[in-house]
């Protein structure tokens, strides 16, 4: 019937219309502005200042959002800062993934729903120690690539990235009824190079990011308190902000900023609280009473202030990023992303979070709602056995396809982000080198199954193995009758800072010699293993292949399982183990590597069910 029809669609457009104007009485007088001549911001017309949390949505889960916004809320903060990570949306070039942890308007709406405002920097480039400093490894496919500069396909590949971001952005604006407060514009850029120093690349971001969020918004840049940097990384008339940590005075920085802006907000965007560990290294720690001390002296200065990290987190999978900043130089972030923050990486608090509660005590009034306690961890009380071995040479058809290539042949050449590559070749006769030369990351040489040794690239990019004399007997290979040389190379973390990120391919970048015979040219079978889930290889059982009792030890998987009763945390304790890959029923958990960094731990938590 037409008639009720219409009516229907009369009240639709009623509803919708009524709808646009609550949205436009919400954001009615909403506005976020600089007050220059007074070094302040305003926030609808009254001075406001900042104290922020640093929290990355892309390395918490989802399910934990609400509880660390909750207890960064109840430490005195008015404010949140996350990064954007183009890696994680956009993985595959043109797919792009909003969902799950990587649910941006989900985070935005919930620090909302506790009150707080958002610092937003969404890049391109982050840093942040994560794998490629957030950019997508298939940018390195494209011909004459240049990352952080204004290079044709990087600036092609940026338009279309914000074009599907920042219209999703906007509507949380401050301004629109949202909480993101400011903008940042690229990151760190002075640090960039040598001072690179690109400002048309940076006057295009900005033009890029007005043209789907608007004039209005503020947009700034932050850099690191050096002369050149400062110089290098601003953008003329445009807020700038520094980072440093409490080993720096804040009277002192405020005196550098204002050699380079003479008014505006003083902010200090990265309060490192904390650091990062790198394999082969010990966990940070800063001192809290430092930590709190400074945190008052900036307070005095009527400073905003980001906590780089309030809780950092994990680098779950593949995801910590490394340094290059020389050629042969090379060091790698470890899993845990904890940070030595006030949260802890399993979200706890600490001395350190009370000691800048108690500050903040002395500017605002604090939250009414007590701090709530630290959450119960589970803890199994018999062993986990492993009772399933499965060799990963003995079925490459199920974790790989493997093709004939020349070398060198690279993750990249496969469309391969991170995992593993595999490197196999028939020989025969005697061998007693096998020379590597351009190893990223860290290969590891068989010889008929037998482990020869590894060459790593945290301590040098090139290398050689020295085999047995005496094949036959110490390695029980036939010279004569030929043998399989293996080398597996691993991508331990895309360069995230300094100069090499755009020459970071991973595989064995220039060539493999044996007993000084470059054999680039010869018949390599190459295999690409993103192994980013093993579950799949493993669901039927009955088709993989069990080495037999006894044989030489390769790269394998191990299998067990058991039960947990409650919905605690827990960590997974590798102490005892070499290095490897964990998994939890179908999450990549992320790298262990123990003799590397003792106290490292995996954590897991939402990814186990109770029963």
């Amino acid at each position: 019937d037409i008639i009720p029809f219409l009516s229907q669609m009369r009240c639709f457009v009623l509803l919708i219309s009524l709808l646009a104007l609550h949205i436009a009485h919400v954001a009615c007088g909403r506005s976020f502005t600089i007050d220059w001549d007074n070094d302040r911001f305003l926030k609808d017309g009254k001075p406001f200042s900042y104290q922020s949390g640093g929290m990355h949505y892309f390395r918490v889960p989802r399910q934990y959002w609400g509880d660390r916004m909750n207890k960064i809320r109840l430490a005195g903060m008015n404010t949140l800062q996350t990064y954007i990570s183009w890696r994680s949306h956009e993985l595959v070039e043109g797919e792009f993934n909003f969902e799950g942890d990587n649910n941006i308007t989900e985070y935005l709406s919930l620090a909302q729903s506790y009150g707080l405002n958002v610092v937003l920097r969404p890049g391109p480039y982050i840093c942040a120690e994560w794998t490629f400093g957030g950019l997508p490894y298939w940018l390195l496919n494209k011909p004459g690539m240049e990352v952080r500069m204004y290079n044709k396909p990087y600036v092609e590949a940026i338009a279309k990235w914000f074009a599907v971001l920042l219209p999703i952005i906007k509507p949380f604006l401050y301004e629109n009824g949202g909480p993101i407060i400011t903008v940042q514009v690229e990151n760190e850029y002075g640090a960039y190079g040598p001072f690179v120093c690109d400002k048309k690349y940076l006057q295009f971001l900005l033009d890029l990011n007005k043209k789907y969020l608007g004039e209005n918004a503020v947009y700034f840049t932050m850099d690191n308190t050096n002369d050149k940097r400062l110089e290098c990384g601003a953008i003329p008339g445009l807020l700038k902000a520094l980072d440093f940590g409490p080993e720096n005075e804040p009277a002192h920085e405020l005196q550098m900023l204002r050699k380079f802006q003479a008014h505006g907000p003083f902010i200090n965007g990265e309060y490192w609280a904390g650091w990062f560990d790198m394999w082969g290294g010990g966990h940070a720690n800063r001192n809290a009473t430092k930590v709190a001390e400074r945190l008052d002296q900036m307070l005095q200065l009527n400073a905003s202030v980001n906590f780089y990290m309030f809780h950092g987190g994990t680098n779950f999978g593949y995801t910590n990023g490394a340094m290059s900043k020389v050629p042969g130089r090379y060091n790698v972030r470890v899993t845990s992303y904890d940070y030595n923050a006030p949260l802890t990486e399993s979200g706890d608090t600490t001395e350190k979070y009370f000691a800048i509660r108690d500050v903040m005590s002395k500017y605002v009034e604090l939250p009414s709602d007590p701090v709530p306690p630290n959450s119960p961890k589970w803890k199994s009380t018999v062993d986990i056995q492993m009772k399933t071995r499965i060799s990963l040479f003995d079925n490459l058809e199920q974790f790989s396809k493997c093709v004939e290539r020349k070398l060198p042949s690279l993750m990249e050449h496969f469309n391969q982000s991170e995992g593993f590559i595999l490197y196999q070749l028939q020989w025969s006769g005697p061998l007693h080198n096998i020379s590597l030369y351009g190893v990223h990351d860290r290969a590891t040489v068989f010889v008929d199954r037998q482990k020869i040794g590894s060459i790593n690239r945290m301590q040098s990019l090139n290398g050689s193995l020295i085999l047995p004399i005496d094949l036959v007997n110490q390695l029980n290979v036939r010279p004569d009758k030929g043998y399989t040389i293996s080398i597996l190379v691993e991508n331990l973390g895309r360069v995230n800072h300094g100069s090499y990120m755009a020459v970071d391919f991973k595989g064995i970048n220039c060539m493999v010699l044996l007993d000084g015979k470059n054999v680039n040219l010869e018949g390599w079978t190459v295999c690409p293993l993103p192994l980013d889930s093993v579950q799949p290889a493993l669901q039927n059982m009955a088709n993989l292949r069990y080495p037999p009792s006894g044989s030489p030890f390769t790269p394998s998987i191990f299998c067990g399982s058991f039960r947990k009763l409650n919905g605690d945390d827990t960590f997974l304790d590798p102490r005892g183990w070499e290095k490897g890959i964990a998994y939890l029923n179908e999450v990549n958990l992320g790298r262990y590597w123990p003799t590397e960094s003792p106290g490292d731990s995996v954590r897991s938590g939402c990814v186990l069910q109770a029963g």
